[in-house]
């Protein structure tokens, strides 16, 4: 109303929940005048109530029901609030001559979900860490009756709790006797008021004890002068780190200068200070840092700057020296040469080690094959001193056994590669040694198996004996790969072994370590496999048994061991010549017990039943052998499918050779 003293809204604002009671008393009674509502009645004021939904909004004076909502002397009384009860609520009590007036903000509102409390509106306590507090249900003395102690129920995030024993509970307070980090969080009490609850809600926050020290310099540390070194033109951060132990609502105090000025008294358009950041922060306790920066350094902007931490207890401060930095410096170069240099070994001894590991994953994924050998027939042309097995003993028996028949099965059937094996696939045309050096020359590596007896018998003679096998080795035409299968010191003719290495020019010498190097990962197949030449090829599996140096007319035929070959042989000069059956009858039993293909024909046998031989002795010696046999061909009458092995040799009248076993040989190659 006009002339109507208007004291706006009072500051004390009701906050109550849906279907709780809340009484609103009138503001001018409590502070705006010296009289209680018994006096102004009696002085003639009458008080009137009017609502509106915000500041300046219509008043419309409030019809009261009596029964939800009614006027009891000096307040109105809401048993219980609806959402709709929220707004401003004016008392005014006038006469004819005088009039006054206040506001009282009411705000009714429903809990958050699933909790029993509105977030909104909540009180707050703040307690210290190992220190005691009291948290009071607030605002409900108007819901208490004289001479009654109150029934107050407390929760803990809307939930009943067991309380440990050192928290108690006076009237309508809660004591914690001493606080833990554990106690933060929301306190609801809970007291019944006629067919009405009450509830109030205090949401708790632990601090650390405040603190009676000043902050403490993290970076720059206050007991040395720091460093910074920057070029001149470029850019420069100087940081400032402190920790700041917990002080109430009092902000951390942090900033630099240079010298006695502050930083806003120098060149505000290359150098400012960030914003403080806070780092890390934990019951008020923080971490917080503060960065300089510095755009295109000039030489005036080279010294001394302090960074300065405060609060009231005390004040603290560190520098950092701001300085040019040369071009190149000696430790830094030490430090990057050695890095280098430690890399380099690693590398190097990286490639010592696994040389070989590595040379063959970059061939087998990289590698081109050899064009210089694409001419030659074979791979390797495999040089051995053969000894029968009977001959075998307990010292030298592994060594012959790697050499006659470990060694060409896994270069043959597992790696794939094309041998000549003399004892198998030397066809003659000329003579013996004619024939060995133009197999040589067809072959891109020559491997010598270094046995015993090898070196017993000048297994290398022939190569020095022929001319062209001599030059061969001499200039390097062909590489070498000389596999020593023991310890050859103290053998006899070993110092000829040695000058036989310093004569071949392309040599590589491998060692063969008995019966552990057999495995197919080990060390001395990953070096023979370097050594020989690289072809893109897949492994023969072991259904794949097919002899790769028989092919053409030959490509029916199995493949047979050096070893089982010998037998054949020796079984078909007894069946020619009675005279030596006896001599070769052991010798045959004892070597068909190996497990190895071998091959019968049946042929019509001339009436002498003689095989006629050029000539028998210990020198190289050919056979003749019938045309059909050399052209594959073979009577129809019974194919070797429908015969086992053992009946196509016992049935033939001879066992025939094949041209890879047409020789008697010598028995070095």
């Amino acid at each position: 109303a006009d002339g109507c003293t208007d004291w706006s809204v009072d500051y004390k604002k009701y906050q109550v929940l849906v279907g709780e009671p809340v009484r609103i008393k009138c503001a001018l009674f409590y502070g705006y005048i010296r009289a209680n509502y018994s006096l102004a009645q009696s002085a003639g004021l009458s008080l009137m109530w009017y609502k509106s939904s915000g500041p300046g909004d219509f008043e419309e004076p409030i019809a009261f029901d009596g029964t939800r909502m009614s006027k009891e002397e000096d307040s109105i009384w809401f048993r219980p609030t609806v959402v709709q009860d929220s707004g401003l609520y004016a008392c005014v009590i006038r006469n004819s001559t005088y009039c006054m007036k206040v506001s009282i903000s009411l705000t009714v509102g429903e809990n958050d979900t699933g909790l029993c409390y509105n977030s909104k509106m909540k009180y707050f306590e703040k307690a210290e860490l190992s220190k005691s507090k009291e948290i009071s249900c607030p605002e409900i003395e108007d819901f208490l009756f004289p001479f009654r102690e109150p029934e107050i129920l407390w929760y803990k995030e809307c939930k009943s709790k067991t309380w440990r024993s050192s928290i108690v509970f006076k009237k309508d307070t809660l004591v914690i006797r001493e606080v833990r980090e554990d106690d933060i969080g929301n306190y609801t009490c809970e007291l019944k008021y006629g067919f009405f609850v009450v509830r109030r809600t205090t949401e708790l926050t632990v601090t650390a004890p405040l603190t009676d020290k000043p902050p403490k310099l993290l970076h720059p540390l206050e007991s040395k002068l720091t460093i910074q070194e920057t070029q001149l033109g470029s850019s420069a951060n100087l940081t400032c780190r402190a920790f700041f132990g917990y002080s109430g609502d009092v902000s951390p105090l942090i900033y630099w200068m240079k010298g006695e000025k502050f930083i806003e008294d120098l060149d505000d358009s290359r150098v400012w200070e960030s914003d403080i950041r806070v780092l890390k922060e934990h019951l008020g306790e923080q971490e917080v840092s503060i960065s300089l920066i510095l755009d295109s350094v000039e030489e005036a902007d080279l010294g001394n700057y302090s960074c300065y931490v405060e609060n009231g207890n005390g004040r603290r401060h560190a520098s950092i020296l701001l300085h040019k930095r040369e071009l190149m410096y000696t430790v830094e170069l030490a430090g990057g040469l050695g890095a280098i240099l430690l890399l380099l070994v690693c590398l190097v001894t990286i490639y010592k080690c696994y040389k070989i590991e590595i040379m063959l994953f970059y061939r087998n994924h990289f590698g081109a094959e050899e064009l210089d050998g694409d001419n030659k027939d074979y791979d390797a042309y495999l040089s051995y001193t053969k000894v029968d097995p009977d001959q075998w003993n307990q010292e030298t028996g592994e060594e012959e056994r790697f050499a006659l028949e470990i060694l060409p099965d896994m270069l043959e059937k597992h790696y794939g590669y094309k041998l000549f094996i003399p004892d198998r696939d030397l066809i003659p045309t000329g003579t013996y040694i004619e024939d060995v050096a133009r197999c040589v020359d067809q072959s891109k590596r020559l491997i010598i198996v270094m046995t015993p007896s090898y070196v017993v018998r000048r297994g290398w003679s022939i190569f020095e004996l022929e001319t062209r096998l001599r030059n061969m080795l001499v200039t390097g035409e062909i590489k070498v790969i000389l596999i020593e299968c023991s310890e050859l010191r103290g053998v006899m003719n070993y110092q000829e072994v040695e000058a036989l290495k310093h004569t071949i020019k392309l040599l590589t010498v491998i060692k063969w370590h008995g019966p552990k190097c057999n495995k197919l990962n080990s060390k001395f197949w990953k070096r023979l496999q370097y050594e020989m030449p690289f072809k893109r090829i897949e492994p023969m599996t072991n259904e794949q048994v097919l002899d790769v140096s028989e092919q053409g007319p030959f490509g029916e035929l199995q493949t047979v061991s050096a070893i089982s070959m010998a037998a054949a042989t020796s079984t078909a000069l007894a069946t020619a010549h009675p005279d030596l059956r006896s001599t070769f009858h052991n010798t045959y039993h004892s070597q068909m017990r190996q497990k190895h293909y071998y091959r019968s024909y049946e042929y019509d046998v001339p009436p002498a039943g003689t095989l006629p031989l050029t000539s028998i002795g210990n020198q190289h010696t050919y056979c003749n052998i019938p045309m059909t046999l050399i052209n594959g061909q073979r009577p129809q009458t019974k194919t070797n499918r429908e015969q086992n092995p053992e009946e196509a040799h016992t049935n033939s009248a001879i066992l025939p050779l094949l041209p890879r076993e047409t020789s008697i040989s010598s028995v070095i190659w």
